[in-house]
């Protein structure tokens, strides 16, 4: 009798002993499952195509002229080279484009007989609907990435830009105070830069960041126009 229970125990402590294994083996295998999703979750978002909303702060610009909110965004698509397979570091290259804007009390215009660009304030009797600066760059950014596993992020890098567009946009009244509306844009072409260099900051997590950006060259070349500088600040957004 003794020996048949105990020859009945031996396939019960088999078969317990296997089920033991058999779960922790399954749970080996949903862990090592969620650190290879999690990982290919971090890889989805390699700021291949990236979307920067930003303030502008002008730098340098005369006392007198007051900033208001200056919205402004980038767009890039960028090549995303590691490193190594299962390096956490990139380079990121490719192209994009810049839009600048600057609402103030003042119009910059071109002074044909002084050969210089400045800023004219608004008299205080004048309403206007619309007064913008709209300043465009197309560039080439390169960019050194770094993003570990658990989805943080940060980037450094520099923009090489062409200059698209400078423009003063009106819509209000006369600033002659003649009594008329005006509803205008003209191109400033005179004295700026053609060429600008800005450095750039990204640091976040996963999908989103916090931007900053400072153009380095100056908007006009030297002596044609205020010594002004664009520096943003805001976020980013990688959509793959």
């Amino acid at each position: 009798m003794f020996l048949q229970m105990k020859i009945f125990k031996i396939p019960l402590f088999c078969i317990c002993l296997f089920s033991v294994l058999s779960v922790f083996s399954q749970e080996q295998k949903n862990n090592e499952l969620a650190q290879k999703l999690k990982r290919e979750a971090v890889e989805v978002f390699r700021d291949r195509l990236v979307l920067d909303i930003f303030h502008t702060q002008w730098i340098n610009v005369p006392g007198q002229v007051k900033n208001k909110f200056n919205p402004g965004f980038c767009i890039s698509a960028l090549w995303d080279f590691k490193a190594t397979k299962k390096s956490p570091i990139s380079f990121g290259l490719g192209l994009g484009c810049v839009y600048y804007t600057q609402f103030s009390n003042a119009q910059l215009k071109y002074d044909r007989d002084k050969g210089y660009n400045k800023y004219y304030i608004l008299p205080d009797p004048v309403s206007s609907k619309l007064n913008k600066i709209t300043y465009i760059n197309c560039h080439i950014p390169i960019e050194l990435r770094y993003r570990h596993k658990c989805g943080f992020k940060i980037t450094a890098g520099v923009r090489l830009g062409v200059v698209a567009e400078l423009s003063q946009r009106y819509k209000g009244d006369n600033i002659e105070g003649n009594g008329t509306s005006e509803n205008y844009k003209y191109f400033l072409k005179s004295g700026r830069q053609n060429f600008n260099f800005d450095v750039i900051v990204r640091c976040g997590w996963k999908f989103a960041a916090v931007f900053y950006s400072y153009q380095v060259t100056k908007v006009f070349s030297d002596g044609k126009g205020p010594k002004i500088n664009p520096m943003s600040m805001g976020i980013s957004l990688s959509l793959f």
